[in-house]
């Protein structure tokens, strides 16, 4: 059985007392939703409330392009100083092989010049 039909007996008694256009108004009537007034005060407004809803969106726009773009600055200078700290790097090592070539030829002509004169098959190291 249907929970309808348990309360239509209840229902038909209770609307039949009440006139049926009555009941249609008053149902129409509270079909939509009204939001209560808000209560009628004397108080003055809040000075700290006047002015964060005077100048809140101007500061908070203001502080977002100040960190944005302190980020782009930053972010530009770390890329600036790896560049130059590589550049730096790559000069470095380039000397460093150059001086390790004119080493690795100074020793080579040394032990050439050394093998020559001894005649020995163990090179100039023993003989």
């Amino acid at each position: 059985m249907s929970p309808l039909r348990l309360l239509r007996p209840i229902l038909s008694t209770r609307l039949t007392s009440v006139p049926r256009a009555s009941v249609s108004l008053h149902l129409r009537s509270q079909s939509t939703y009204q939001p209560p007034s808000p209560p009628a005060s004397n108080k003055p407004p809040n000075p700290h409330g006047t002015f964060y809803k005077t100048f809140g969106l101007p500061l908070v726009r203001t502080l977002l392009i100040a960190v944005a773009t302190y980020q782009v600055l930053y972010i530009s200078w770390s890329k600036l100083e790896s560049m130059e700290v590589t550049r730096e790097k790559e000069a470095e090592m380039k000397g460093l092989r150059g001086e390790l070539k004119g080493l690795v030829g100074k020793a080579s002509a040394a032990a050439d010049k050394g093998k020559g004169g001894s005649g020995s098959w163990f090179g100039g190291w023993w003989g």
